[in-house]
């Protein structure tokens, strides 16, 4: 029981901080995104703005990717008991 609730308590923090990334990554990149809407054209706002897509679209990846993760980790659960 003791190793369950230990395992149980290292793969939460690991899910935590998978979860920080992601939401970094998305908040950072739809920021970006949306001030660049309103500030004017110049070179300095197109590479911050593809930069902004970029990390949206990390984010995104990351997400599907945890979401896999996720499915792995509760399938692999219900095997063991």
């Amino acid at each position: 029981m003791v190793k369950t609730i230990d395992k149980e308590r290292l793969y939460g923090k690991y899910y935590k901080h998978k979860q920080s990334i992601i939401d970094f990554f998305t908040g950072a990149g739809t920021g970006l995104v949306i001030s660049c809407c309103i500030s004017p054209d110049s070179i300095r706002r197109t590479v911050i703005l593809c930069i902004g897509i970029a990390m949206f679209f990390i984010g995104g990846v990351k997400k599907l990717r945890w979401d896999k993760d996720v499915v792995e980790y509760l399938e692999k659960q219900e095997k063991e008991q």
